[in-house]
């Protein structure tokens, strides 16, 4: 942006084609501040819980793509690689490269799928599962501080919500 043009429009981000914005109906711009405020807030408790993992799992050496992997292989043990990045929303080179340190480690094995050999499946170790159960108290702790005030009926509520609002997500045509 220039020196002293407040009129200027931030530059686009690489790859997001620019929309042109659309007059609102009366009352809309109040509605939709609303929904920017939730999802503000979303956006804030989520990257601050992010911050706590990783402090977290700094005394275990680990990054929260570790503890993710370890979370996800809790639900589906052996999981084909493919299904594990839908588990874990980890970005498929991210996940590729956690799962062949985490097998280097000793935490996980990685063998052929017997049903389809372009697939690779990806099972828990029991030193993985030590690593988790020796991780699960101080990753939880922060959890615990950020709900302590918050009623039991409030967090069934938020989560039926987020449930609802992340299956609406994944069947988005919005991509």
């Amino acid at each position: 942006m220039k020196k002293g043009n407040s009129q200027s429009s931030p530059p686009a981000r690489k790859g997001v084609a620019k929309v042109a914005a659309t007059p609102e109906p009366a009352g809309a711009l109040q509605a939709s501040r609303g929904e920017e405020n939730a999802a503000y807030l979303l956006r804030q408790v989520a990257e601050r819980l992010g911050i706590s993992l990783v402090a977290a799992l700094r005394p275990f050496d680990q990054s929260p793509s570790v503890y993710r992997v370890l979370m996800a292989l809790t639900r589906r043990n052996p999981v084909r690689m493919r299904d594990l990045i839908d588990l874990t929303l980890i970005e498929t080179s991210v996940l590729s490269r956690t799962v062949a340190r985490m097998k280097s480690q000793g935490l996980v094995s990685v063998s052929a799928d017997p049903r389809d050999a372009r697939s690779v499946v990806v099972e828990m170790t029991e030193a993985g599962t030590q690593l988790l159960q020796s991780m699960l108290p101080a990753v939880s702790a922060q959890y615990q501080w950020a709900i302590h005030d918050v009623p039991a009926e409030d967090l069934e509520m938020m989560r039926l919500t987020l449930a609802r609002m992340l299956h609406n997500l994944k069947i988005s045509p919005v991509k």
